[in-house]
């Protein structure tokens, strides 16, 4: 008994002990980007949210300058009322200057703030990422933070870019035979979009790949669950099976929309010495649009189309490898496999093997449907 009076006490005492901390004097970040300046020094543009009834807005920036992550935030405090906190940090941005020379001096201090996630969503800036978080245009957001926190959180969730959480990010740089691949923001009349995906050679951006042609990358190394492919198949192929021309005469594709699409894939290395690699995808989807009037319910137009589907995805994915073997990159996973075969000393030693590698891309489709009528 007496023993659990001590512990009952010395729980009291310890409750007293713990700091408080009033969300009327707090300035919760959201949202924080990072730009290289000369001479090493790093300037972090912060969004945070004040909840202050007294204020103009809920949302304030601050434009901080120091030689490190910590110090931008200890500089940023110096120029506010408020006590910065990174407890709510959802999303970081990377200049693409600093992303060039590397990330890690900075994604290294998120990971070992015991306050940040390492859900945190990471994205690198197509030039400064002050230019994006400075941004006024938006829809009915509350501001910039919460409205790229948003897209990008939207697009991930509709398997049209990556999974790009810290802990992805830190996974993928420290995994031997993996490099980490990111979503990049542009501007575009001044509001911020998503245009390209960077490669990355370990921490470094050395490349970026339209973001459309990342659907051909997670076909790779995933699945899809509910994709959706916009497509052009040569006109050509189909002209007999035309209904009408559409005055579409002087185009020589036909644009044809997939939507539920379903797919599975495996990868395989088929010879560790020549570095040849096979992958076999199916898929299947449903036809939501096409550009041009076919007579569809023929099963011979059903089945070309699943044919030069088939073919076209199979190009597109030597293409994606090229642009990856051009980079010297793999967001794919190819050394990994290599790996388990062949045991790797360190990344370089797989980084001088990419450009020789080969893949076969084996892909077979399926139209479950084509409209309403079937």
């Amino acid at each position: 008994m007496r023993k659990v009076i001590c512990i009952l006490c010395a729980l009291v005492l310890l409750t007293g002990c713990v700091e408080r901390k009033y969300i009327e004097r707090l300035g919760i970040i959201t949202v924080i980007g990072y730009d290289l300046l000369e001479e090493g020094f790093l300037e972090g543009t912060l969004i945070f949210f004040q909840f202050d009834p007294n204020a103009n807005s809920v949302s304030q920036i601050i434009t901080s300058r120091a030689n490190s992550a910590k110090g931008i935030r200890q500089d940023a405090n110096l120029k506010s009322s408020k006590q910065l906190v990174s407890g709510q940090l959802r999303l970081a941005v990377f200049g693409s200057k600093l992303a060039e020379k590397g990330v890690m001096r900075v994604t290294d201090t998120l990971a070992r703030d015991a306050a940040v996630s390492d859900l945190l969503y990471m994205t690198i800036a197509e030039e400064d990422a002050k230019a994006i978080l400075s941004s006024n245009k938006m829809e009915d957001a509350a501001d910039i933070g919460n409205y790229l926190n948003s897209m990008i959180r939207k697009n991930i969730r509709n398997e049209v870019l990556p999974y790009s959480t810290l802990h992805q990010f830190q996974h993928d740089y420290y995994d031997l035979g993996r490099d980490p691949i990111l979503p990049m923001l542009n501007l575009e009349d001044g509001k911020p979009v998503l245009r390209h995906l960077a490669l990355m050679q370990d921490d470094r951006l050395v490349g970026k790949l339209p973001v459309k042609k990342g659907f051909y990358l997670k076909l790779i190394e995933s699945r899809f669950e509910a994709g959706h492919l916009e497509v052009g198949l040569p006109r050509e192929k189909f002209k007999e099976y035309f209904k009408s021309d559409r005055n579409h005469e002087d185009i020589d594709q036909m644009f044809v929309t997939f939507d539920e699409i379903k797919s599975k894939s495996k990868l395989e290395l088929i010879s560790p010495e020549s570095l040849e690699f096979r992958v076999n995808i199916t898929l299947e989807g449903r036809i939501l649009e096409i550009s041009d009037d076919l007579k569809i319910q023929d099963p011979k137009v059903v089945k070309l189309l699943e044919e030069e589907f088939a073919s076209l995805i199979e190009k597109e994915i030597e293409s994606v490898v090229e642009v990856f073997k051009e980079n010297q990159v793999d967001p794919i996973g190819f050394g990994q496999l290599y790996n388990s075969k062949r045991p790797l000393k360190e990344k370089g030693e797989w980084r001088e093997m990419i450009p020789d590698i080969s893949v076969d891309a084996q892909v077979k489709t399926r139209i479950v449907r084509h409209g309403i009528i079937k």
